[in-house]
């Protein structure tokens, strides 16, 4: 397992360090087993895995939205039971309820509801803030479209803002790029990478084999456990990969390089020079 430091602000510090985790939903058999992995600060790790594997319920542990039945997580040190608030977490499109008539602007303002306390009305240099982090994330033009009139690029976007508005620099994102085209994929990642020059730590699970190995610091291969954590060029192996997808994935490869990657369940794509 990796345990370099990452940069942040010109200093090195470690922002997240998960140890023996066990979760999983009540009733049921932990979805995650025995994770162990830590991560800088200002770095970007894809979280792979096949359905079922268990990121979600890792990202959801992490936030404090379901307990851990064993193990430990600290953030910059902390125990993660008083330290939820320094990271932000922006869930599957599926569970989002894009029907709410509200503005990008009013959800994104939702994020900074802690700070504020329910009681307190938002003044106008909280209005500011909100408008500094919707550019930010190229989404000030769209400020006072409602919610469900923007595209699936818009839509994550809005709420990347959103968990940015939390005041926070670990940020969790599940399946960002589910659903939507190769621009708006595009669109995100262009966002991330400003959020990378900021020294914001990023974690996010996606199906994008290809991007996750060309764009990605490190790779977390989950399927209930950790199978690998790394660079991409040290744990992206045929052996890896086939572990973790079984015979959901086919792998094309010469010399112990990964030429292409086929899974009809989910995405997979050309991983030019994953060795």
């Amino acid at each position: 397992m990796g345990s370099e430091s990452g940069l942040a602000g010109g200093r090195e510090c470690t922002a997240l360090v998960v140890e023996g985790l066990s979760a999983g939903y009540e009733g049921a058999r932990n979805a995650v087993r025995n994770v162990s992995f830590e991560v800088g600060c200002g770095e970007r790790v894809a979280v792979l895995g096949p359905n079922g594997a268990g990121k979600s319920t890792l990202f959801k542990a992490i936030v404090g939205l379901i307990p851990h039945h064993t193990g430990h997580i600290s953030i910059h040190g902390e125990d993660c039971r008083t330290s939820h608030t320094m990271v932000g977490y922006v869930p599957q499109y599926e569970e989002i309820d894009w029907r709410f008539p509200v503005t990008v602007r009013d959800v994104v303002m939702m994020g900074k509801l802690r700070q504020l306390g329910w009681l307190r009305w938002p003044g106008r240099r909280h209005w500011d803030e909100v408008d500094e982090i919707l550019a930010r994330v190229g989404m000030l033009d769209f400020k006072d479209r409602q919610i469900g009139q923007l595209s699936g690029g818009q839509k994550r976007r809005v709420f990347i803002a959103r968990a940015l508005a939390q005041d926070v620099d670990i940020l969790l994102l599940d399946e960002p790029f589910s659903g939507v085209d190769a621009a708006a994929e595009q669109e995100i990642m262009d966002v991330l990478e400003q959020l990378r020059q900021d020294g914001v730590t990023v974690l996010l699970a996606t199906h994008n084999l290809g991007m996750a190995a060309t764009e990605f610091d490190r790779l977390l291969i989950l399927n209930g456990q950790v199978i690998a954590y790394g660079p991409p060029e040290e744990v992206f192996t045929p052996d890896v990969l086939a572990e973790t997808f079984g015979g959901r994935v086919t792998l094309w490869h010469e010399d112990r390089q990964v030429l292409m990657l086929s899974d009809d369940a989910c995405c997979a794509g050309e991983i030019g020079g994953a060795k």
